[in-house]
């Protein structure tokens, strides 16, 4: 019986330490928040700017809060492709140039399309992705400049 209760407990030791380890290592793979003003909404960008966390994205979250969005951040211009890979929610996306402007949008891209990659049709420089939905509610289109600010 001492045997069993010490094994339950060192079962439970190393779940927690392996739940504290990763989140204190997920915390640190991301960059501080921005904001993207649309219309008269703010939503909080967090920020992808390094290949850690541009692979992961928004990979295995359950849901994506309706006030926030991620911003993907490149170096330099290029044709950078978005998948659906271990995503649990369909979103919008969105492929902007160096000065802002959106390039290409590709909406209500379902968890289902992986392992295809959707690509922007010219050079780009961040991405931003949001809850499906975003592109229609906040009309934006192709040519439409959004407005936030890199720390």
């Amino acid at each position: 019986m001492p045997t069993k209760i010490l094994l339950i407990a060192l079962a439970c030791t190393i779940m927690i330490s392996s739940v504290f380890i990763f989140s204190k290592l997920n915390a640190n793979v991301y960059e501080e928040s921005s904001i993207l003003k649309v219309n008269s909404k703010e939503i909080s960008l967090i920020i992808s700017n390094n290949n850690n966390s541009r692979t992961i994205g928004l990979s295995g979250m359950d849901l994506l809060p309706l006030d926030k969005a991620m911003l993907f951040v490149f170096n330099e211009p290029g044709l950078y492709g978005i998948w659906m890979k271990d995503m649990k929610f369909p979103i919008d996306i969105f492929w902007l140039n160096e000065q802002k402007k959106i390039i290409s949008i590709q909406k209500d891209v379902s968890p289902k399309t992986f392992p295809k990659v959707f690509y922007p049709k010219s050079e780009i420089s961040y991405v931003i992705e949001t809850n499906t939905g975003f592109a229609d509610e906040n009309n934006l289109k192709v040519g439409n400049i959004l407005n936030f600010n890199l720390k």
